[in-house]
């Protein structure tokens, strides 16, 4: 159980995985399997500019998978 007075120091996680705007979807994906993880900054240099979740991840491969006839927002109302 987690103390709610607990400082966040002794909880984060200091090694972080982050990928750049130039990793591929591909990259991400091998890295959340990889480390089995659901969240990854995404940085520019030294600035975090973004986070990518797994659900994103999943959202946008299932949507890639329609064919193009089928409305994106049909897709996405399902997700």
């Amino acid at each position: 159980m987690m103390k709610k007075r607990e400082p966040i120091s002794k909880i984060m996680t200091r090694d972080v995985i982050a990928l750049t705007l130039d990793d591929s979807l591909f990259d991400a994906e091998r890295l959340f399997k990889k480390h089995h993880i659901r969240h990854i900054p995404v940085v520019d240099d030294d600035r975090i500019i973004g986070m990518l979740s797994l659900t994103d991840l999943l959202r946008i491969s299932f949507v890639d998978s329609y064919s193009d006839a089928e409305s994106i927002d049909t897709a996405m109302a399902l997700v």
